[in-house]
């Protein structure tokens, strides 16, 4: 039987977007992910909490995102990401190919792990490059004048994706499905399952814990660096290695 990726989240109440950020606006959470089969994601979704409440949108609990991710010519960003450095960032652009549209995205990462987005609305485009506006968002977020001229688009990422939060403790949770990572150059790399990501304002919520009493850890995992690394072999890939080699497919 076809695997139907929306039936993951069909049991939920539903929630809309606004809903969704009162309850957990995540601007600043702590995030781990997990990657799962779809037999299993199927059978997760069916016995987490029904506290949770599902993302939807015109009729829609599915919907389809691609981003952009830009880094300097010696990919700073990267990098600080493989070298495990405390204080890293990183620039992408993402669309909402359902609503059509487009976010800047700056993510930062403090020195205790906590990571902190910024977004700003910005045309809907499926451009790689960043306008003039949202390249003097950057600047503003990163707090480096002129920084955003160095920036190249380095990798483009597309998936399916459904959110779910949980109404009384605040976590989020986002499944996606048929992740795929394309370079510049135009190779490309596809990670096979479900990537499960939790976010929360504190430490593990249930829906962690639900996973590992299933037997799933939090694995190395960034749609951004993780493609890069696994597309590009002459780049560090130590702390990915063992995702890339479960996880990805050529």
């Amino acid at each position: 039987m076809t695997f139907r990726f929306e039936s993951l989240v069909e049991r939920f109440p539903a929630i809309d977007l606004e809903g969704m950020d009162n309850l957990a606006s995540l601007d600043q959470r702590f995030d781990r992910k997990y990657v799962v089969s779809e037999d299993e994601a199927s059978s997760l979704f069916a016995m987490v909490p029904g506290s949770l409440a599902a993302l939807e949108i015109a009729g829609r609990r599915a919907f389809a995102y691609e981003s952009w991710y830009f880094d300097t010519a010696d990919l700073e960003s990267f990098r600080a990401t493989a070298h495990r450095r405390r204080r890293r960032w990183k620039v992408r652009t993402r669309t909402y190919l359902d609503a059509q549209k487009s976010m800047v995205e700056v993510k930062l990462r403090d020195q205790r792990g906590q990571s902190v987005k910024r977004r700003l609305p910005e045309d809907f485009s499926l451009a790689p490059n960043l306008t003039i506006k949202g390249a003097r968002f950057v600047n503003e977020i990163l707090k480096r004048d002129g920084f955003a001229a160095t920036l190249t688009s380095t990798l483009q990422t597309s998936y399916e994706r459904v959110s779910v939060v949980d109404v009384e403790s605040g976590v989020r949770l986002t499944a996606d499905l048929g992740v795929r990572c394309r370079a510049v150059v135009g190779k490309e790399a596809l990670i096979e399952g479900v990537v499960i990501e939790t976010k929360s304002p504190r430490g593990p919520g249930p829906i962690d814990r639900a996973l590992w009493r299933r037997g799933h850890r939090p694995v190395q995992l960034s749609k951004y660096a993780t493609g890069m690394a696994a597309i590009h072999h002459e780049l560090p890939r130590n702390k990915w290695h063992q995702t890339i080699d479960r996880h990805f497919s050529y």
